[in-house]
């Protein structure tokens, strides 16, 4: 069996190490943070079936009702859009460190080695192979390095061009959030909606999450957000919710979140990025996690099943094909749908609420991960006059529904084998395909009514 190492204690980088020191593979994850420092302040919601994909026991309490989730536009005089939870989807509702004690606990038992307090500096290379990691405990060699360092993981920045990893997200492909619990007023009944979201700002929204006894509120943006952003957010989310409370039980915390498209090449020899470090999180609420169980449970079959410990680029292929195939390209579209948002304006998503364009039926839909292309376009054309009285939305919309046309023919441009020249021109395609979408859509194109 081989030594390896894994870089960062993400979701996936735990899971991944348990599985691999599980089956007798010699496992340490080395963490920059203190042990009492992981795990995120904050209770997050994900779908139960990644931890079945994962082969992982869900305990008692996880289990919790599914949120509504209620939409709302910056004009307090139109209705919100609620999306009623989906059929047959079991919920998982839990403290982001109990999890991590809980995936950390099952680690240590499978044999895994933790190094906390270990800064992570960058990668060694030799011979356009990773060889080990630099850390500001000296130099560490492994067979197979797994980078789970998160969106500005300084192992992947490090990398050499030669190796096709890219380094950055990329603007509009991540945002910047600020995440604070306050108290909940006694007295006061429960809100109509305990979970929505508000497009109150041009470039990004609040979330508000109802507990028992407390309020949780997001503020998130695609620009950096100021503190005029999140007292001005404030004032506006307390007027409408009078329940939120002026005590703050968990301090704000800053964050940058990667809520795009996977990268196109996240794997190089003896090295693989899973988690944030690959830009796994799709911008749906609870993807981070799951999709990182998924990877994580991928990459380890993966690697367990070539007996002769292979750890070249051409068998690790094989990790990102299964992760695509997977996930990846399900997160692509829901990437797609995330164009439109940084491209209006508060104002806009209100007429856009206002004149009907979107409604429940449209927001459930994109939420059932089943998006096609045919019933996009009809779904446009039913609405064909309305678009063409929002024309910056039109611009934008008739882009998303090429891009989607465009997009079933990308997805089957993935080499199922490993060739330098081939990953070359799939990096080249879509990365070309995702970034003219970020570019807003100078040109007037007019919807025509064909009936």
């Amino acid at each position: 069996m081989s030594k390896i190492i894994v870089a960062g204690a993400g979701i996936g980088g735990i899971v991944s190490a348990g599985k691999l020191a599980a089956v007798g593979h010699d496992v340490t994850l080395y963490e920059t943070k203190d042990i009492s420092q992981c795990g995120h302040d904050q209770k997050d919601a994900f779908d139960a079936t990644a931890m079945d994909f994962a082969g992982i026991e869900i305990p008692d309490g996880y289990i919790t009702p599914p949120n509504q989730i209620t939409y709302y536009s910056k004009d307090k005089n139109i209705d919100g859009l609620r999306v009623p939870a989906l059929e047959n989807y079991i919920n998982i509702n839990v403290e982001r460190k109990t999890l991590f004690n809980y995936l950390y606990s099952l680690a240590l038992k499978d044999g895994v080695k933790f190094s906390f307090n270990t800064k992570v500096i960058s990668p060694i290379i030799e011979n356009d192979k990773v060889i080990g990691i630099k850390t500001d405990k000296g130099d560490k060699f492994a067979d197979m390095i797994i980078d789970s360092c998160g969106i500005d993981s300084p192992l992947r920045t490090n990398l050499p061009e030669s190796m096709l990893i890219e380094k950055e997200a990329g603007k509009y492909n991540y945002i910047y959030s600020y995440r604070v619990i306050y108290d909940r007023k006694a007295n006061l009944s429960d809100p109509v909606d305990t979970y929505s979201i508000y497009f109150i700002s041009d470039t990004g929204f609040v979330w508000e999450i109802t507990e028992d006894d407390y309020v949780d509120i997001l503020i998130v943006d695609f620009n950096d957000i100021s503190s005029f952003m999140i007292s001005d957010s404030m004032m506006q989310i307390r007027e409408r919710n009078p329940h939120i409370g002026r005590g703050k039980i968990r301090n704000g915390r800053f964050c940058k979140i990667p809520v795009r498209q996977p990268a196109a090449v996240f794997v190089a020899n003896s090295y693989a990025a899973i988690g944030d470090a690959a830009f796994m999180t799709a911008p749906i609420k609870g993807s981070g996690i799951s999709n990182s169980l998924k990877a994580a449970t991928i990459l380890a079959n993966v690697i367990c099943e070539e007996t002769e410990d292979n750890f070249g680029v051409e068998h690790l292929w094989k990790y990102e094909i299964e992760y695509f195939n997977q996930v990846g390209f399900n997160s692509c579209k829901q990437a797609l749908m995330k164009n439109l948002v940084p491209h209006m304006t508060a104002d806009e998503i209100s007429e856009i609420f206002k004149k009907g364009l979107i409604t429940n039926e449209e927001i459930t839909y994109i939420y059932s991960n089943n998006v096609s292309l045919p019933r996009l376009i009809r779904k446009a054309k039913d609405k064909i006059k309305v678009i063409n009285d929002l024309p910056e939305f039109k611009n934008q919309l008739l882009m998303l529904v090429a891009a989607y046309g465009r997009f079933a023919l990308l997805d089957n441009t993935l080499p199922q084998t490993y060739s330098k020249d081939e990953l070359i021109k799939w990096k080249n395609r879509y990365n070309n395909f995702f970034d003219n979408l970020l570019i807003p859509n100078q040109e007037e194109n007019e919807i025509e009514d064909d009936e």
